[in-house]
């Protein structure tokens, strides 16, 4: 798979240039209007389609898959205030770019007011966030009041059906408390095809070359998104012999190894698997990470021939207390976003808390090549430290397979279908025959 800076379709992430920007997307829009003056014959002009409401978002009248922009979207349902608050954004913190199938009940959503940080979400509110490449040391990210900013994220609509939707996201990692010097800047492509599968490519490139902080080792965490008033047993299948909720998981695509996390109503936190699980199932030729929401399974893929080498990718259990370089979070939530309420990692969420909340987590890191994080306070801020590994970072260009899923088997074909084709799994057009 390309592991070069220059991605398929002649799209360099690099290129931010108003120009090659607005040439792209003026060449890529489908949907625009064009009409020709006939005193000149050569005047063309295009028309950019105005919003929608989120009720007006009709799918039987899309194309199979579309990119549409909506005015009014509110993450996992919320009906509430957006004030008082932070300034969630410059403009309107409502809008959205959306994603949407006509055949199928996900959608991928983009809300101004989760800084645009992709949202796999299912009708009932409820989705996977996947993250992004969050500065080392946590000392830059996006779920703040500067990451709302416009400025500093923001997406673009390149390419809307109707057998393809192409949206790219741009975004500067920045300190919650000061965003005049950006420690890194993401671009990440999402390309989803009709078939509702998603290819998600990413890269970076650092502002603060000689910083720590202007790197990121990583790129993806397995997070999740409930609704207001969601309980564990609304939204998650119940183990009958323990009365617990199966969470969140990691399979192996390759074998019938499962690491798998079920959460208690009382808080308790249990696993069915150990660390070597998890550490073969990061190491194997492939691995998705997985919410097995009841109304379907959502899931990201990656493996060493979609850029994450077996000997340099780590996958960490922050939920399970004890777990081998986790942070033993338990069942930990948080009503900071997609909500952006407070400010940054700030609020823990309450079951009086009136806000959707995010939870989590499996995190997937870059190491040193043979090392492991043991202990993640310890290993984690020294692994940061070294140059060499923020630097190959950097080079690289990742891509992520996202999507749902009726069962486990259906991700394991998928999965292998996509990663067995090598190379060619980059180009976008590889997952069109995967479903």
């Amino acid at each position: 798979m390309r592991t070069d800076p220059s991605p398929p379709l002649s799209a360099s992430p690099g290129s931010s240039g108003a120009a090659w920007r607005l040439a792209l997307a003026v060449a890529l829009l489908p949907g625009a209007v064009r009409s020709a003056s006939a005193a000149s014959g050569t005047t063309s002009r295009f028309d950019k389609p105005a919003p929608v409401t989120v009720e007006q978002l009709d799918r039987s009248a899309l194309a199979a898959v579309s990119a549409v922009e909506v005015d009014d979207y509110r993450p996992g349902h919320y009906a509430g205030p957006l004030t008082p608050s932070p300034p969630h954004a410059d403009l309107n913190p409502q809008r959205a770019v959306i994603v949407c199938w006509k055949n199928r009940p996900e959608r991928l959503v983009f809300s101004h007011e989760a800084s645009y940080c992709p949202l796999l979400e299912l009708p009932d509110g409820a989705a996977m966030c996947d993250q992004f490449f969050e500065g080392n040391l946590g000392e830059a990210e996006l779920f703040n009041s500067n990451g709302r900013k416009e400025k500093n994220s923001f997406v673009d609509v390149i390419q809307n059906g109707p057998a393809r939707a192409w949206v790219r996201w741009t975004y500067f990692a920045v300190n919650q408390k000061d965003d005049a010097q950006p420690r890194l800047r993401g671009t990440e492509d999402y390309f989803a095809c009709s078939n509702g599968l998603i290819l998600r490519r990413l890269t970076y490139e650092s502002l603060m070359p000689g910083a720590v902080v202007g790197y990121s080792t990583q790129p993806v965490e397995l997070f999740g998104v409930a609704p207001r008033d969601a309980t564990l047993a609304s939204l998650f299948p119940e183990d009958p012999a323990h009365h617990d909720f199966l969470t969140l998981a990691a399979q192996d695509l390759y074998s019938d190894q499962r690491y798998e996390i079920y959460w208690s109503a009382t808080g308790s936190v249990r696993r069915h698997g150990d660390d070597d699980t998890l550490d073969a199932i990061a190491r194997s030729r492939g691995c998705a990470l997985v919410l097995p929401f009841k109304q379907e399974l959502l899931f990201a893929i990656l493996g060493p021939a979609s850029g994450f080498p077996a000997d340099m990718n780590q996958l960490i259990d922050h939920c399970t207390p004890g777990a081998r370089g986790g942070l033993g979070w338990g069942t930990a939530r948080w009503d900071h976003w997609p909500v952006g309420w407070l400010n940054s990692q700030a609020s823990d969420w309450t079951p009086a808390s009136p806000y959707p909340y995010s939870f989590g987590s499996i995190g997937q890191f870059f190491v040193p090549a043979g090392k492991r994080i043991t202990s993640f306070r310890r290993d984690y801020p020294v692994y940061c430290e070294d140059m060499a590994l923020n630097r190959w970072t950097a080079g690289r260009v990742f891509y992520v397979l996202l999507g749902a899923a009726r069962d486990w088997a259906e991700i394991r074909r998928i999965g292998r279908g996509w990663l067995d084709q090598g190379p060619r799994g980059a180009n976008p057009d590889s997952i069109a025959e995967l479903r």
